[in-house]
């Protein structure tokens, strides 16, 4: 048996060799955080700015320097190992925009601070799922509708306010999305480390994670959390009507079986998401097609014969971007319909492993993991919110929106240059004539490399009609094709269709939104619908980077606090003010005006068919988190109707 010092090195050594293979920047955070010495913030050892989206591992340091680091970084954190606390244990938030901007190498407004302390607290002390925080005054109940990533995360915070709550699922298990969606190279293109939840890290086996290993990710939260009891799968909800005299949703649901249920519940929180609804275009002739004919979003479990097939691929967005490179090795001739050509930046960490040593150390050291996931919210949120505004006295409108524009459209031109290579009959046909991020900035993951291949080609006409075996595009050209793939996106514009959402005095949802004119109060809360809350609703998107999975914990954050205001008012539902739910709107519309969305000439799904930015936020990330930290009373009307007992102190 090894001795409590053999055991001891042993240990040591495994945290050396950890720190050995960390990224060099986040390791000086954590230093400084444990430490609390300030000598680490000189000048010799910052860390350059990172270039794109680059990790930016070794800081650009000199070696001996980046060894100093890591020799220290090694002790301290052998130290914190060994029972020290940090030095630092409630940092100042100025100081941590601070330590953030050197880290990064660039300059961080000082509003973050507060959201940077947030995210250092709730990562290193984690709420207790098992305990309700804020028993509730009078019983509520609530209803989600979704078990996927937005689903799952109301369920958890609702258990975790005490409110019992069924969830409604229209498949056989959990995911949403990542259970929908099973193509080849089907992928997350956010960090790994920033697609999970803040309270639920995982150990990821990729920089960028793969559909299975995502799906597994929600699989094994459903359990941890115990959501998975709560739910009622392969069970769609067709109606939901605002009952004013019980002050209650009546929820009209159907299974698989046929067996119609009614159930009833105070709160509803709709989940269902935006990416469920697939766009195939009602092209002529289509039922004619004798091939296998497939959208991305409905590959068939057993996957697809495409083994020395002809392959026709109709769209070229950021489901496109994944499968052509996956599969263009296998079929014996692939051709691609491109409607018009997107950004795509590069992707250095495309299928890049993630190394056992940084493995143990974001699993076993939670400050390094927290700093890590710190630094990567800014690479791939605010960082690039600046390049998305209009400068009026610009020059060259036709090609950028200003110079930071500009220069993101000079660095990924040379980028797109590079990749395609000799192959210059393509450039014409693959760099966007419109200002980076118009449309989703796309991450490539061999996009440019794949259409060089001689069994590739790229077409630049509209498909107009389909035969037997072939399509036929709106210029005439006839292309022979076994397998039809539809990357043809989805129909993010009609929030929640087709489920039918009655509120006061019976309206319809849909009638209120015109459609495809969705609004909602920090995309959660409708006027009329009382109770009623949207995750990922209108609005909610951010075009400029960032998780998703941030936004749905901002907005779950904020409607516990919107039922805690309102049990604090003794009553039993909360709607929002029709008066602070335009002026918000008005808000969000205007900064789209100064954004590269509304651009001359833009055409991109965010957009609805009256012209209006229905998808995408238009704020800074800082700005959606200081929003939603908690719900002021003022903007709400509180309720209780004659028929039920108001809360007092007798019946509480």
């Amino acid at each position: 048996m090894p001795t409590a010092a053999g055991t001891a090195e042993v240990n040591e050594q495994r945290w050396r060799a950890a720190v050995e293979a960390a990224n060099v920047p986040t390791l000086i955070a954590v230093l400084v955080h444990l430490t609390g010495d300030l000598r680490w913030l000189e000048p010799k050892f910052a860390p350059s700015r990172a270039r794109g989206l680059s990790d930016n591992d070794t800081g650009d340091l000199p070696d001996d320097i980046a060894q100093e680091i890591r020799a220290a970084a090694a002790t301290a954190i052998i130290a914190w190992a060994n029972g020290k606390p940090p030095q630092l244990s409630d940092p100042d938030p100025a100081f941590l925009v601070r330590i953030l901007s050197f880290v990064l190498g660039e300059p961080i407004p000082d509003g973050y601070g507060e959201m940077i302390s947030f995210e250092l607290r709730t990562g290193t002390n984690p709420p207790d799922a098992t305990e309700p925080a804020v028993p509730p005054k009078r019983p509520i109940n609530a209803i989600v509708i979704g078990a996927g990533m937005s689903g799952l995360c109301a369920s958890i915070e609702l258990a975790r306010a005490g409110i019992e709550h069924v969830v409604v699922e229209r498949h056989e298990s959990v995911g949403g999305t990542w259970l929908e969606n099973r193509y080849p190279g089907c992928g997350v293109d956010v960090p790994s480390h920033l697609y999970s939840y803040s309270f639920a890290p995982n150990e990821w086996s990729m920089y960028f994670a793969l559909r299975d290993e995502i799906h597994a990710y929600f699989e094994r939260i459903a359990d941890d959390f115990g959501v998975r009891p709560r739910i009622r799968f392969r069970t769609s909800v067709e109606k939901a009507a605002w009952d004013e005299a019980a002050s209650e949703w009546v929820v009209e649901t159907i299974d698989a079986d046929g067996v119609r249920a009614t159930l009833r519940a105070n709160v509803v929180v709709s989940a269902v998401g935006a990416f469920n609804k697939p766009r195939i275009p009602a092209v002529p002739g289509l039922a004619d097609f004798a091939g296998q004919s497939v959208h991305t979003a409905q590959w068939p479990v057993g996957g697809v014969d495409l083994a020395g097939r002809r392959v026709a691929v109709i769209g070229n967005g950021a489901s496109a971007m994944q499968i052509v490179p996956a599969i263009a090795e296998q079929v014996c001739d692939l051709t691609v319909f491109q409607r018009s050509p997107h950004w795509s930046a590069p992707f250095e960490k495309f299928r890049v492993p993630v190394p056992e040593d940084v493995r143990f150390l974001l699993r076993e050291m939670p400050l390094y993991r927290l700093w890590y996931r710190i630094r990567l919210s800014w690479a791939f949120n605010d960082r690039n919110y600046d390049a998305l505004q209009k400068d009026s006295n610009w020059p060259h409108p036709d090609r950028s929106l200003n110079l930071i524009n500009e220069g993101h459209r000079r660095g990924l031109t040379r980028y797109i240059e590079d990749e395609i290579g000799d192959r210059a009959d393509l450039l014409a046909h693959v760099i966007p004539d419109y200002p980076p991020f118009g449309k989703r900035m796309l991450l490539d993951n061999g996009w440019y490399r794949t259409l060089r291949r001689s069994n590739v080609h790229l077409v630049h006409d509209p498909v107009a009609s389909v035969g037997a075996d072939f399509v036929v595009t709106t210029a005439g050209q006839k292309v022979t094709a076994d397998v039809l793939i539809w990357a043809t996106g989805f129909d993010v514009v009609h929030f929640l269709a087709p489920m039918e959402i009655r509120g006061i005095g019976g309206h319809s949802l849909h009638d209120v939104w015109q459609g495809d004119d969705a609004r909602a109060y920090l995309g959660t809360a409708v006027p009329g619908f009382p109770n009623f809350f949207c995750l990922y609703g209108p609005n909610t998107q951010f075009g400029h980077g960032g998780s998703l999975i941030f936004v749905v914990e901002r907005q779950m954050h904020y409607v516990r606090s919107v039922l805690e205001a309102m049990v604090s008012a003794g009553a039993t539902s909360a709607e929002v003010r029709t008066d602070v739910h335009d002026a918000y709107n008005e808000r969000v519309d205007r900064a789209h005006e100064a954004m590269v969305w509304t651009h001359q000439g833009m055409d991109t799904y965010y957009r609805n068919s009256k012209g209006r930015v229905v998808v995408n936020n238009p704020f800074r990330i800082v700005d959606v988190w200081r929003d939603t930290e908690a719900a002021r009373p003022d903007d709400f009307v509180f309720s209780t109707p004659t028929a039920l007992q108001p809360i007092t102190a007798e019946n509480l």
